[in-house]
C-alpha cells in the first residue's frame, strides 16, 4: 500500500506540472515575496483574525507587485485544512501569481498529512511546489530555476526544504533538522546545476525553522532588525549552512518560526533572513507583513520588510 500510495503521489506531482509558470526575468529585478506564519485557522471564533490577514497580503501583493510568493510553514494550522488553503490563496489566484510553499511545524497539526496537504496544492494552476521523491526526507523539497531574460538558462535557483517538526526524543532537544538525505539532495542538483551551466548559479533557500546559525548572528551587536526572541532552531547541527558554504551558490536564507524576529545578518558571506510574521491568529508583537526580496541578473540582492503602512530595512 505504501509503495501504491508513493507510486500515485509521484504519478500526481508529473502531471500537476504540465503547464505551469514559468519564473523568468522579464527586465533586470525579479521580485519575490515571503509570507511566513500565517497561522490560519478555520475555525468560526477567528475569521476577524482570517480577515484581518488577507487585508495584509492585498496590500503587500499590491504594493510590491511580485513575480512570486513564497510561504515559509506554519501557513493553515486547523481542521478543514484543504478549504483553509483555499481561502488563503484566493488573493493569490486573483493576482494570477506563483507561489511555492515550505512546510512548517504547525502545519503538521491538521487534520491531513503534508502529502495531501501537498496534493491538493498541486492541482492548483498557479503552484509550483513539488516533491524531490522517493529517497529524500520530507515533503515539498524542490527546486525552482528563474530563467534569464531570453529564457535559454537559469540566473537563479530557489531551493525549498521541509525543516520537519518536532524530535520526539528530548535527548536531542525539541524542534527537528533537516536530514542528511536532503542536503545530499540539495548538493546533487547544486552540482547538476553547476555543470549544466558551466558555472555557479546563485541561489536562495527558503524553510521554515531556522539553522542553528541564525542565533549566532542575531546575538552579534552589528546584526540590524527585530532580534527579541532567542532563536528556536535544532539542538543539533546537520550541516545544511555548512553545505551552502561549500556549494557556494547560495547566497542568501529564508525561515519563519519565531515571530518577533525579522532580522538580516551575514555570516560567511550568506545572508541569513528572517522573514516579517503575517498572520494574526497566533503570538507576535511585530506589524504583520511580508519579506520583498528583489534579485537581479547580474547576481547581485536586497531585501526589505513591507507592511499594510509601509517599508521597513533590513
Amino acid at each position: 500500500m505504501k509503495k501504491l500510495f508513493l507510486a500515485l503521489f509521484v504519478a500526481i506531482a508529473v502531471s500537476a506540472t504540465a503547464g505551469k509558470p514559468v519564473l523568468k526575468f522579464t527586465n533586470e529585478s525579479f521580485k519575490i515575496v515571503q509570507f511566513t506564519d500565517v497561522h490560519w485557522n478555520t475555525a468560526d471564533k477567528n475569521k476577524l483574525k482570517n480577515d484581518s490577514t488577507l487585508a495584509v497580503i492585498r496590500a503587500v501583493l499590491d504594493a510590491e507587485k511580485p513575480d512570486l510568493v513564497i510561504f515559509t510553514g506554519d501557513v493553515v494550522v486547523s481542521k478543514g485544512v484543504l478549504q483553509g488553503w483555499d481561502d488563503l490563496l484566493v488573493p493569490i489566484e486573483e493576482r494570477k501569481l506563483p507561489f511555492a510553499v515550505t512546510f512548517g511545524n504547525h502545519d503538521t497539526e491538521t487534520d491531513l498529512p503534508k502529502e495531501q496537504i501537498l496534493q491538493h496544492l498541486m492541482k492548483n494552476p498557479y503552484n509550483l511546489t513539488t516533491d524531490a521523491g522517493k529517497g529524500v526526507d520530507g515533503v515539498g523539497n524542490c527546486v525552482l530555476p528563474i530563467l534569464d531574460s531570453t529564457g535559454k538558462a537559469p540566473a537563479w535557483d530557489l531551493f525549498l526544504l521541509d525543516s520537519h517538526a518536532y524530535t520526539n526524543d528530548s535527548t536531542v532537544g525539541y524542534y527537528d533538522w533537516v536530514k542528511r538525505s536532503q542536503i545530499d539532495w540539495y548538493v546533487d542538483q547544486s552540482n547538476k546545476i553547476k555543470a549544466k551551466a558551466g558555472k555557479v548559479v546563485p541561489a536562495l533557500a527558503f524553510f521554515h525553522i531556522p539553522v542553528p546559525e541564525y542565533e549566532y548572528v542575531r546575538l552579534l551587536p552589528t546584526t540590524p532588525g527585530n532580534k527579541t526572541e532567542k532563536v528556536c532552531s535544532p539542538l543539533l547541527n546537520s550541516g545544511l549552512f555548512f553545505a551552502f558554504v561549500q556549494q557556494k551558490d547560495v547566497k542568501a536564507t529564508f525561515a519563519g518560526h519565531d515571530h518577533n524576529n525579522d532580522f538580516v545578518a551575514t555570516l560567511a558571506g550568506i545572508r541569513l533572513c528572517y522573514g516579517r510574521k503575517t498572520g494574526f491568529a497566533s503570538y507576535g508583537s511585530l506589524e504583520r507583513g511580508g519579506r520583498v526580496i528583489v534579485i537581479k541578473q547580474d547576481g547581485e540582492m536586497d531585501t526589505y520588510v513591507r507592511t499594510a503602512t509601509g517599508v521597513y530595512l533590513p
